[in-house]
């Protein structure tokens, strides 16, 4: 990680550990409602992702694989870049055969500040602070050691 990159992670996780302290309510796609205290305890892993961004493409598969797997362990979810109304949204979801949830964009209530380019994950740890930021495709193995990680 670079040190502008080590520099900007830190400051996001300073602002995260106050904003998730509060019961924030991620929503879904589909209109599901989730409160991110109700994951602490997982690992949180959140996908900006877009179709037209082919490494986003690429890595699907892999992100299905590993919420196949660890689900029990670790919460995945993938966020459309490109703000698309839920609808479209959806159609997306399943052409791309995505089978972890989507959420409707959290950078706000979650203090993340702008997304620079996808693909790009958001990794927080077990008590719900932001850990690292993951730029490129990820893998299976990228991810879990991702939640092995942990920032000082």
């Amino acid at each position: 990680m670079t040190p502008f990159k080590s520099i900007i992670a830190i400051c996001l996780s300073l602002l995260c550990h106050y904003v998730l302290a509060s019961n924030t309510i991620l929503k879904t796609i589909d209109g599901e409602q989730i409160a991110f205290s109700s994951l602490k305890g997982k690992w949180i892993f959140i996908n900006y992702w877009a179709s037209w961004c082919q490494p986003c493409l690429d890595e699907i598969h892999e992100l299905n694989r590993f919420y196949q797997s660890q689900h029990s362990k670790a919460a995945l979810f993938a966020v459309n870049y490109d703000m698309l109304p839920p609808a479209q949204q959806l159609e997306l979801v399943k052409k791309y055969n995505i089978r972890y949830p989507s959420l409707l964009d959290p950078a706000k209530q979650l203090g993340l500040g702008s997304i620079p380019g996808v693909p790009a994950t958001f990794v927080f740890n077990p008590q719900g602070k932001l850990n690292e930021i993951l730029y490129g495709p990820q893998t299976v193995r990228s991810l879990k050691q991702a939640s092995r990680a942990t920032v000082s």
